[in-house]
């Protein structure tokens, strides 16, 4: 499930950072003829980059003891598979995997921010 929907969130954002800029103003029914201007989608993105950053850094600082399965990680880390063969480092987490994390999670927030913004919209 967790390998199936990696792309399918990757393919939409990828889709909607193509989209001309116009197009979502007008799906959203903002833009200079409304002066409605939201920032919800900027505000998921924040959130949604900050708690997976924390969030992976959380997983690095789990004790040994507790038993954590390999898909609950990789589910909540989709950055962690960069680290099948090796132990990655407080320092490499910190500069790598969480910010890939946070990229990753942070578009994941700011697609579901658009989609909410033109459901809302037009309702």
């Amino acid at each position: 499930m967790v390998q199936k929907l990696g792309p399918v969130i990757g393919g939409l954002t990828a889709l909607i950072a193509l989209v001309p800029s116009s197009w979502l103003g007008s799906a959203c029914k903002i833009g200079p003829n409304t002066q409605k201007r939201s920032s919800l989608p900027i505000k998921l993105l924040g959130c949604f980059a900050a708690l997976s950053y924390l969030l992976t850094v959380g997983l690095e600082l789990i004790p040994p003891g507790w038993l954590v399965t390999p898909q609950l990680v990789y589910l909540l880390c989709p950055a962690c598979v960069l680290t099948i063969t090796v132990d990655p480092s407080l320092g490499s987490v910190l500069l790598m995997l969480a910010p890939l994390n946070a990229a990753a999670y942070g578009s994941l927030g700011a697609v579901l921010g658009y989609f909410l913004l033109a459901v809302r919209n037009r309702l």
